[in-house]
């Protein structure tokens, strides 16, 4: 084989490999396992959450993301910034949580958190959940997103 036409399968390969990691940036198994062990026992099992003391994520958490603040808001919470998963754990389970229980709500052009951002923004957790998280709704709703109640 000829040196370009290696070098233009190898490229080739790169793309495919960068397009497949992008299409799943997560464990979905090890995703559902922190899932279950350090955020189903309050957003319960489907991401529902309880009606007046727990936020459902199911369908909402990517209208959050869609905003930059919003996204940081998602890995500031005191549930996930407080967390025992590590960066790249919170990352996975975020990432999963917008694949499969916010496919309507999440943004086309969504990128998956890495590690790195989360390192870099989930601390200090936040004090004012509540005011925070009725702003990003005013914001969203200024948006045309009225999916988001901006009760819990």
């Amino acid at each position: 084989m000829k040196p370009r036409a290696v070098l233009a399968a190898a490229m080739l390969a790169a793309l495919f490999i960068a397009d497949a990691s992008q299409a799943q940036a997560y464990d979905a198994a090890r995703a559902r396992q922190d899932w279950v062990l350090n955020c189903m026992g309050c957003h319960t099992a489907d991401g529902s959450g309880i009606p007046g003391k727990v936020p459902a994520l199911r369908n909402s958490l990517g209208h959050f993301v869609s905003l930059p603040e919003g996204r940081q808001f998602v890995m500031r919470v005191p549930g996930a910034a407080n967390s025992a998963l590590n960066d790249a754990e919170l990352a996975n389970v975020l990432n999963w949580l917008l694949a499969t229980m916010n496919e309507q709500s999440r943004p086309a052009s969504f990128k998956p958190y890495t590690a790195e951002e989360i390192a870099a923004y989930r601390r200090p957790a936040l004090t004012d959940v509540a005011r925070t998280r009725m702003k990003l709704v005013k914001e969203l709703q200024e948006n045309g997103v009225n999916a988001v109640p901006e009760h819990y």
